[in-house]
């Protein structure tokens, strides 16, 4: 017959050390460096990059550094932040919006086109409405036809940009309305400093939508569609109708960026959204949002803004041209979302 002894105290010599786990701490119980980098919020990494791509500018060209210089690179950052919030919308909820360039140009166009029989604000409530309905259409195709985000939406892009070529009198759109330019690229004064009015009302956008993604019941199901839809439709959530609604805002939203362009380069053209296709992905990307769904912040992708603002500063300052810029934006595209596939694979 055995006897089973009564559990004893640990010992001294078999009980965990300090110095146990190496992987999260130091030799003395301290974090190691993995630990604190784990700690840091993944919306800081672009702003850390960002100030290092400052000071490289700043070695290049001391002159670079300056609070008006500093001013500059915010203010265009902020307006492809404003491009690009739509666009984080789509990809929280494993999407993409590859119409945001001619739903840009559309919106603006027709906000210009519409002031003269709406008014100012009749015109700019039309054209967020407008933007609302392509992002409509673009989500029920994806959410009830089941066709892929990409091929739906760059579809969508070719159609607007025939729409816009068939249904504007470009010379006759040349004036910007005066509140449009008040909320854009008037001058405000700001502890001193001055700035364009576009950068506080982007960083208040910027606000606004954190808060709905986050505190919202509709803003984390978001994230949870994109994550694991099948699971989300099993758990009761109206997958589709989510995924509609995301694409109806980011629509909107890209309506909205392009009545902000109009105000602040006053001026409005066929193609004028055409820069954003790739430099929104990329600065949603660099911010820090999962290509693949279910993690991203706006707070983010203006983080990831400033990167590519600044990159495109460098371009500037070494005399590089346009199309080396656009080389970069895709280069960082491919990196991260490369290092996105292989922690997914793990």
């Amino acid at each position: 017959m055995t006897t089973v002894a009564p559990p004893s105290s640990p010992s001294p010599s078999s009980s965990p050390s300090p110095d146990a786990g190496t992987s999260t701490t130091g030799a003395v119980g301290r974090p190691s460096f993995g630990s604190i980098m784990g700690r840091v919020p993944r919306a800081a990494w672009p702003l850390v990059a960002f100030l290092v791509l400052f000071a490289i500018g700043g070695l290049i060209r001391p002159n670079l550094v300056t609070v008006e210089s500093l001013i500059g690179t915010a203010t265009f950052a902020i307006i492809l932040a404003i491009a690009s919030f739509g666009q984080t919308i789509a990809v929280i909820q494993a999407g993409i919006d590859l119409s945001v360039p001619n739903t840009i140009g559309l919106s603006a166009l027709a906000f210009l086109a519409l002031v003269g029989p709406l008014g100012p604000l009749g015109a700019f409530v039309a054209a967020l409405a407008a933007g609302a309905v392509i992002g409509f259409f673009n989500g029920a195709v994806i959410a009830k036809l089941g066709l892929t985000p990409i091929v739906t939406t760059i579809a969508m892009n070719g159609l607007l940009f025939g729409v816009i070529l068939l249904a504007f009198n470009f010379s006759e759109l040349t004036v910007t309305p005066d509140f449009v330019i008040a909320i854009t690229s008037a001058k405000l004064s700001v502890l001193g400093i001055s700035m364009p009015a576009v950068l506080p009302l982007g960083l208040a956008l910027m606000v606004v939508l954190q808060l709905v993604l986050s505190f919202t019941g509709w803003g984390r199901s978001l994230f949870v569609v994109g994550a694991a839809a099948e699971t989300a439709r099993l758990a009761g959530l109206p997958v589709d109708r989510i995924r509609i609604t995301g694409y109806m805002l980011s629509g909107a939203l890209a309506a909205f960026a392009g009545i902000v362009i109009v105000g602040y380069y006053q001026q409005a053209s066929a193609t004028m959204g055409a820069s954003y296709l790739l430099s929104s992905v990329a600065a949603v990307v660099v911010g820090g949002a999962s290509i693949f769904g279910g993690r991203g912040s706006v707070v983010g992708t203006v983080g990831g803004a400033l990167v590519l603002a600044q990159v495109a500063t460098l371009v500037t300052v070494l005399n590089l041209g346009t199309n080396i810029q656009q080389l970069i934006y895709g280069a960082i595209i491919l990196v991260v979302i490369s290092l996105y596939g292989r922690r997914r694979a793990a």
